[in-house]
């Protein structure tokens, strides 16, 4: 008995070692970092796919026990090709990366993939347990946000599964288990491995000691893995041995969510507060139902009621709302004065606070992308008031917000840009506003609207539309062809997952069922609001290309709603969409292409490999059918830049 005992010891021991790993490129004392230590790193370029870079970025981040990340700027001491730095760790820092990239951004060191991960250990000289979650959450899509790094959710689960290993009672542990059911879940699938998650749950549910807790994980998961009445049977327990737990609180909050009239939402609203007195940490939470609300009976056109709910919100949170709210005003050409109000107020406040902060920095953020953020938010708010000013006929002041909004953007968003063009031809010269336009078009950053603009110059300026096409097409060659040779640099190889799903009406659709055809396979949400943007694109991209050999998928993941199959139907049915929609309810087939965001799409060649991968929408209509198109005839014709 004592030497299968030492066995262990040692195995748990080889274990704890192997989470430190060993950097070529990157050395730090002490060796084992602890909490409240200073630690010093030094990272030499030279081992470095960095090599050639004259000046790199360092960035720590830093993770803690109560799931939040902080970023430091350390000061750097070069010498040659070595950086030399230090930081400290608090309390509650539980794991540690190190970030390289070129002053640029565009290249990364991110240790073939693996990231330079370390932990953070306790007075035994074992990682801390909270370590493993989060080094297990890089390969699950956070770490290729960060640094580029492999998603791979099974390397997820093997490291939280040694955190268990290290510490069984880290299943006591609520973010821990969820962090580990969510891996099993997510993992590379194999047979049978969803009975793995029925047996930790059944092996959960007898526990003798089951707590409040458990029967939340219990309820959410039966449901989650459409087991409704199981679920409901859980809950009901729940609710019976906890008659005030969280289930009520949560019950509450969504009946602010669901509400539609403004009285309703309100009262929902004023029954959570009084049972849960928000707290501090609360205070985001607590101003976002405020704005609902106050959206809301701005809906119903209560304005008195509006100014009420609106009037306490900080200005920031105003601001964003003013801008949102103003925005649909001008496009519904309703109360567009107030609508003019509101957007000024907003983007007043965001001008003085892009160049004088009042607002304190996120931890999460770099002075750097804060910086940027607050000019873009100044961009984005003064191009709705350009709009606002544009309907009103103010075209001279509208001119001057829509260009610094278009600047801000270096003249590379569509959307800004077609605002711009529109009030450009209305205060320049009909000669100069063409000359701009046309770079525009040539440059691939003009939307529809924006070459109609054009070509009403063109027409204007030869009296006729006559040659109009054969100008258009000399326009847009270069950027067809700049287009064409990004893309060809971005083409990849890989074999697509396979997958097999359900549509609306019931049918099983696998790719292998598709091979022979390339695969525009697109997963969206109907909460996702760049997702629903892009649609109008896809439409057209669909109808230009379905039939050649080509088809089109729009799996619906990540959704929240009760009925996903319903919410899905009721949404592509209001919009008339002629999609063909699968349903990936349990998040597995997005969690297999490793998707880290919505929109993204995946281009699928006729033997079943992804030669593209897009994410987002730039908001571009006509660049986006565009590169549909052209991403269809490359993954049938060309193989990828080496």
């Amino acid at each position: 008995m004592k030497k299968i005992c030492f066995l262990l010891i040692l195995l748990v021991s080889f274990k704890i070692t192997s989470a430190q790993k060993k950097f070529d490129a990157l050395t730090f004392t002490p060796q084992m970092p602890k909490a409240g230590q200073t630690v010093n790193f030094k990272f030499d370029s030279r081992l470095s796919p960095l090599i050639a870079e004259k000046k790199v970025d360092i960035l720590v981040y830093l993770f803690n026990k109560k799931n939040n990340t902080k970023v430091l700027e350390p000061n750097i001491l070069q010498s040659g090709t070595v950086y030399s730095g230090s930081f400290k760790l608090d309390s509650n820092t539980t794991c540690i990366a190190f970030g390289f990239s070129a002053k640029d951004g565009k290249e990364k060191d991110n240790n073939a993939g693996d990231g330079y991960i370390v932990p953070v250990y306790n007075k035994n000289n074992q990682p801390v347990i909270e370590y493993y979650k989060w080094a297990g959450n890089m390969y699950s899509g956070y770490g290729e946000r960060l640094f580029g790094m492999k998603t791979i959710t099974d390397k997820n689960l093997a490291i939280l599964e040694e955190g268990l290993k290290l510490n069984p009672r880290a299943m006591d542990d609520p973010d821990y288990f969820s962090a580990y059911l969510f891996a099993v879940n997510t993992a590379k699938k194999k047979d049978g491995e969803e009975l793995a998650i029925l047996s930790i749950l059944k092996n959960l549910a007898n526990k003798p000691d089951i707590k409040e807790t458990d029967y939340a994980t219990l309820t959410q998961w039966y449901n989650r893995l459409k087991m409704k009445s199981t679920s409901d049977s859980f809950l009901a327990i729940y609710k019976q041995k906890y008659p005030d737990g969280a289930w009520k609180r949560t019950e509450m909050f969504n009946a602010i969510n669901k509400a539609k009239a403004a009285d309703e939402k309100r009262a929902a609203f004023e029954a959570y507060i009084k049972n849960y007195p928000p707290t501090e940490a609360e205070k985001s939470t607590i101003n976002f139902f405020k704005s609902a609300i106050a959206s809301a009976y701005h809906k119903e056109k209560n304005y008195d009621a509006f100014k009420t709910w609106i009037k306490d919100l900080p200005i920031a949170d105003k601001a964003g709302f003013y801008n949102d709210l103003s925005w649909n005003m001008a496009l519904a050409k309703e109360n567009i004065n107030q609508a003019k109000a509101m957007s000024f107020e907003a983007t007043s406040w965001a001008k003085k606070e892009m160049a004088n902060p009042t607002e304190k920095k996120p931890d999460y953020e770099t002075k750097k992308d804060w910086d940027k953020e607050r000019k873009y938010t100044f961009g984005m708010y003064a191009d709705t008031y350009s709009f606002i000013l544009y309907e009103l006929g103010d075209y001279k002041n509208g001119y001057q917000y829509a260009k610094e909004a278009a600047a801000i953007n270096e003249f590379k968003n569509a959307e800004y840009n077609e605002r711009y063009a529109q009030l450009l031809v209305k205060v320049m010269p009909a000669a100069t506003a063409k000359k701009e336009i046309e770079k525009f078009v040539k440059d691939g950053v003009a939307s529809s609207k924006t070459k109609t603009l054009l070509k009403e110059l063109y027409v204007a300026e030869k009296k006729s539309d006559k040659g109009y096409s054969d100008y258009l097409v000399k326009l847009e060659t270069a950027a067809k062809e700049k287009k064409r040779a990004d893309l060809a640099k971005t083409m990849i190889n890989e074999e697509a997952p396979k997958f097999i799903l359900k549509d609306l009406e019931g049918n099983d659709v696998s790719l292998v069922s598709l091979k022979g055809k390339v695969v525009i396979v697109d997963f969206w949400a109907t909460w996702c609001g760049p997702c629903i943007a892009s649609m109008p694109a896809m439409k057209t991209a669909q109808e230009k290309l379905q039939g050649n050999d080509v088809a089109f998928v729009f799996v619906d993941t990540w959704e929240s709603a009760e009925n996903k199959k319903q919410n899905a139907a009721d949404f592509m049915a209001k919009n008339k969409y002629p999609f063909h929609v699968l349903m990936d309810d349990n998040d597995k087939v997005v969690a297999d292409f490793k998707v880290n965001g919505i929109p993204t799409k995946f281009v699928i060649d006729k033997t079943g490999n992804i030669r593209f991968k897009s994410i987002g929408f730039s908001g571009n209509d006509d660049a986006l059918v565009d590169e549909v198109s052209m991403m269809v005839e490359m993954a049938s014709t060309e193989m990828p830049v080496k």
